[in-house]
């Protein structure tokens, strides 16, 4: 719908593409010291300008995982945090707000999973200052069982293999912890000692052969926008499937991105042209994106200026601009 103002800007995008762009344009602005606006005007063939002053920037915008678009349940989560929010109840009455969703997580669509999330996000973003991320822990329950007396080992499958061998540490046998439902870990090496030491006192208490629940937390982020983005709640949510250490998929997606980003410059000009990628991944550290565009022949991407990724909540230069028109 057009305004009275001109086109809204971007007025194509998703939610998600929308509070990207909100990230970019607050990365650049502190990177360039300059301050970058969506313009209202029709972006065609871009998906959206950005403007500084008089210069135009062409965003190119992609969601880059496969199957496209967000899981069904996340139109329902957004609309109930939304309805917090927009009742003051949680977060601040006009905030704008995203959940990432950890890589592999599942939203549920039932009760009472889906209020008990619900809750726990809400409280989430109450005092989240714009600008800023924040952790949530989200209850969840893996298994541990003792397969020998002898040596002090422990296999992981899951969001906990990174730490196998802190985990490993003192265990009296051999063990094997199923994980899988812990799908990002926290970024404070403290929450990751309390993962580790639940884990242990555990394994301390098991027979060979024998099972046991051990009650533990994921570790969602929430992220405030920068103020004056519209309010409401956006869930950055690929479809569970979707693996973001899945080089070659990464290395597929990219190019398709790269190609349209491409065509689209050649169809108008500006003062630069940048790609944004979105995705889904726990850590910002462990993306193949940039190792991705290594890969692939400059040629391809000649025509771009930069190229930013989002994920985690954070952004992250991929490609540098040769020269800036300001």
């Amino acid at each position: 719908m057009t305004s009275p103002q001109g086109p809204s800007p971007g007025r194509d995008l998703s939610g998600v593409g929308r509070a990207g762009l909100a990230l970019l344009a607050a990365w650049m602005g502190e990177r360039y010291f300059r301050t970058f606006r969506p313009a209202r005007e029709d972006p065609a063939p871009f998906d959206s300008v950005l403007r500084q002053r008089e210069r135009r920037i062409g965003v190119s915008v992609a969601e880059l995982w496969d199957p496209p678009g967000p899981p069904a349940a996340a139109a329902a989560m957004e609309g109930l945090l939304g309805s917090d929010v927009s009742a003051g109840a949680y977060g601040e009455e006009g905030g704008a707000y995203v959940v990432w969703v950890p890589p592999g997580a599942e939203l549920p669509d039932g009760e009472p999973a889906r209020s008990q999330l619900r809750l726990l996000l809400a409280r989430g973003l109450a005092g989240l200052p714009p600008g800023e991320r924040r952790e949530v822990r989200v209850p969840v329950t893996c298994q541990l069982a003792k397969v020998d007396d002898q040596g002090s080992y422990v296999s992981v499958a899951g969001g906990l293999s990174p730490l196998w061998t802190q985990l490993s540490e003192g265990v009296p046998g051999a063990f094997h912890l199923d994980s899988r439902a812990l799908h990002r870990l926290p970024e404070e090496e403290a929450e990751r000692a309390i993962l580790i030491s639940l884990v242990r006192d555990r394994a301390q208490l098991l027979a060979a052969g024998e099972v046991s629940a051990v009650p533990l937390h994921d570790y969602w982020l929430l992220s405030r926008l920068p103020s004056g983005e519209p309010a409401g709640v956006t869930l950055v949510a690929a479809p569970p499937s979707f693996s973001p250490v899945d080089g070659s998929l990464t290395r597929r997606l990219l190019r398709r991105a790269v190609a349209r980003a491409a065509s689209q410059r050649a169809g108008r000009e500006v003062d630069l042209a940048a790609l944004l990628v979105i995705t889904s991944i726990g850590h910002i550290e462990e993306e193949l994106v940039t190792a991705a565009l290594r890969g692939m022949s400059p040629q391809g991407y000649s025509s771009l200026d930069l190229i930013a990724l989002v994920g985690d909540g954070q952004v992250r230069q991929v490609l540098q601009p040769r020269s800036l028109p300001w």
